[in-house]
């Protein structure tokens, strides 16, 4: 690089960084842009971090929380499963002798 370019460029810039701040409104903008751009900048890094992060350690993490996930439904749908039973039962005196009279021969009390 020529010498001359680079004095050129210096001046150059020192005359824009000049003239915006005797601008008001020219100032306000150019602030307005930098804080953008460093919002911006910081939300690209924690997405970096984040992506990294879960590069690392997804395969563990979502492991456990599928885990989770599969127990927690399944759980759920025999509650709401033997609700909609015993309902259904008591519904129907002949379903209610047979289903009791098969959980006598098991051992387990009556619905």
């Amino acid at each position: 690089m020529k010498i001359g370019t680079f004095v050129i460029g210096g001046l150059a810039g020192a005359a824009v960084v000049l003239m915006i701040q005797r601008n008001q409104m020219m100032s306000a903008v150019t602030a307005g842009v930098g804080q953008n751009l460093k919002h911006r900048m910081n939300m690209m890094k924690d997405d970096a971090i984040e992506k990294a992060l879960n590069m690392k350690f997804a395969s563990s993490f979502r492991r456990s929380a599928d885990i989770g996930r599969k127990t927690s439904k399944s759980s759920s749908m025999n509650e709401v499963g033997l609700g909609d039973v015993e309902k259904l039962i008591a519904q129907d005196e002949d379903v209610s002798h047979e289903v009791n009279s098969i959980l006598e021969q098991n051992g387990q009390h009556r619905i």
